[in-house]
Formats: C-alpha cells, structure tokens, sequence
C-alpha cells in the first residue's frame, strides 16, 4: 500500500536537507574553508649594526720614564642612500618615510601609464631585512589565504606588498626566508634575492635549485614574467601570456644594486587609473634605474601596505586575500 502524501513529505524534505547541508558543506570546503598546506616557523631575524673601530697610541713623558695609553674609538655607521634618487620620484609625492639604522624606506606616489604608481625605495644594510609572509604561516593547502595587511601586522611590519601567490601554483621553485617550501620546476622564469644582496632571474627549466640554495638564496619568487634582465627590458606584450597584453593593477619587485630595491605597484581597472600593461610596468622600473625587475601577481591582488594603511587603491574595491607577501618588519 502506498505512503500518503503526509507521509512521505518528511521523507522527502529531509533528504533535501540533508542535500542542501552536504552541497554547502563542499562549496565552503572547496572555496572558503582554509584547510591542508604545512605550517612554517615564522623567520627570527636581528639587526646587524656595522661599526668601525679605531686605535690611536699617545705617548706622554715624564722625566726619563715613556708611557704609551691606547684610545679606541668605535661609531657607528649609518646607512647612506645610494646614488641620486631617480628623477622620477623626485617629481613625485613622499607619502611617507622610514628610517633605522638598519633601512632606509621611503614610499612615494607617481603618475604613469595614465595611474597613481605607488612606488617604495628600500636600502638595507642586509637582505635578511627583506622578509616572506605567509597565510597564517602556512604554505599550501586550499584557501589559505589573508589580506596584506592582516599578514602584515601579525608580523609587526612597517612594509609590505603581495608577492606571487606561490601557493596558487602546484609547482614552480620557491624559497622563502631561507627555506626551501617547493622544489618542483615550473616552465617560468625565476627570480631570487641572494644572502650577499644581489638579485639574479633565471629559467627554472634547466635551472639546479640546489645550486640555486648553494649560491645562498635567502628568497625565490615564482610568477613572472621577467621585466628587466641586466639593465635590459626584455618584457613583451607578445610573449603568449594574454594578462601581459592588457592594462591591469600590477605589483613588480625591481633591484637597484646591492640591497637596494624598488617595489611597486600600479593601480588599474578605474577611470582614474587604466593600469598598464607588461612592457609598460618594465618601462616604470627602467624609469627607477632597476638592472633586474619581476612581475608579482597582480590585478585585484596588487596591494600595498605601509605604517598602518592600504596606500594604494585595490580595484575591488578592498584587499583580495592572497597567499603570502613581502614585508619589512619595524
């Protein structure tokens, strides 16, 4: 004999229930709920402080007897910029400074490429200074991810930028803080900032991380592309990546000389800001005197953090939660 309708009707609207909870559940897991990845030690860093030391000798008498008193003096070396700041900045508005004994970091704001660029001059006196954040200090996993500027108060930071959201890839060489996280090669270029603060990029196809790790690479970042390679652009809107081809928010990361660095980032997608294009964010850090430049991800994820504030304008309006930054702690 059939069920009636009164019957049957809780059978039927719990299964939908149970359907309803169990499609939401996997939604959430698959896009919100963080969860898999490692955890990584934050890094321990000190200041390192250069002194000189010198030695004078003064000689008193005193009838037939000499007597020779050794001075030693020590001071402190501050850290002084490199060279002239470019031009460009020049002309451009200091939105604000920073300076200890150990960097030098001062953020401007320019116009280009029909943008407001935000543009941070860093000197340090070691590269061990220039620090990787991760997502709740994971590496990893799904949905791991937090704004900049969460990642960079949680690390009692003065700077930081999004860097290339290595977690989003399975493969691709990344070093972070010194630590090896991924050693997959990916078909992308490379680029790594070394413990003697130089900058180099390289294909990773052909490349030995372990050479790479022996060579003393302190951070490895993997995105691209390449913008400038030994003072030479080398970006092309041709270069089969269609994102490169078109105007959007960007974040770069651009070497000077040793431990001098520029990090930048383009607004886009507004009618006050169109955003630029691959070879126009190479012609922005040509402009900053970079020999060697990077693209960092970018369009909603392109953010950058300094003393307390988003100062550049994320074209969604707020901070897209991404997988990891660069900061500089206070």
């Amino acid at each position: 004999m059939p069920l009636s309708p009164k019957k049957t009707f809780p059978w039927v609207f719990g299964y939908f229930i149970i359907l309803f909870l169990f499609t939401t559940f996997v939604l959430l897991f698959e896009f919100v709920i963080p969860h898999g990845g490692f955890y990584v030690e934050p890094p321990v860093t000190t200041t390192t402080t250069i002194t000189t030391t010198t030695t004078d000798s003064i000689i008193t008498t005193s009838g037939t007897d000499i007597t020779t008193t050794e001075v030693v003096t020590t001071t402190t070396e501050a850290l002084v910029y490199p060279g002239e700041v470019p031009s460009v900045l020049e002309l451009g508005t200091v939105i604000g400074s920073y300076y200890t004994d150990s960097e030098l970091i001062t953020v401007y704001q320019i116009r280009a490429t029909n943008s407001d660029v935000f543009v941070a001059d860093v000197v340090v006196n070691h590269p061990y200074t220039i620090l990787a954040g991760l997502a709740y200090n994971t590496f990893g996993g799904t949905n791991v991810v937090q704004a900049v500027s969460t990642m960079a108060l949680e690390h009692d930071a003065i700077f930081a930028i999004n860097s290339d959201y290595a977690s989003h890839y399975s493969s691709g060489y990344v070093i972070r803080n010194g630590m090896v996280l991924r050693s997959s090669a990916s078909y992308r270029d490379a680029i790594a900032l070394f413990e003697n603060g130089t900058v180099v990029s390289f294909a990773e196809e052909g490349t030995s991380l372990q050479d790479v790790v022996d060579d003393g690479a302190w951070q490895l970042w993997s995105f691209g592309p390449v913008l400038i390679k030994d003072g030479v652009s080398v970006a092309s809107v041709n270069d089969g990546l269609d994102r490169d081809a078109v105007n959007n928010p960007r974040s770069a990361f651009g070497y000077v000389g040793p431990n001098h660095f520029m990090f930048v980032c383009v607004d886009g997608r507004t009618t006050e800001s169109h955003g630029a294009d691959i070879e126009e964010l190479a012609d922005i850090m040509v402009s900053l005197g970079c020999t060697q430049a990077y693209n960092f991800d970018g369009g909603g994820s392109a953010t950058m953090w300094f003393d307390g504030e988003v100062i550049n304008h994320p074209s969604e309006g707020d901070e897209r939660k991404v997988g990891d930054c660069v900061y500089i702690r206070r």
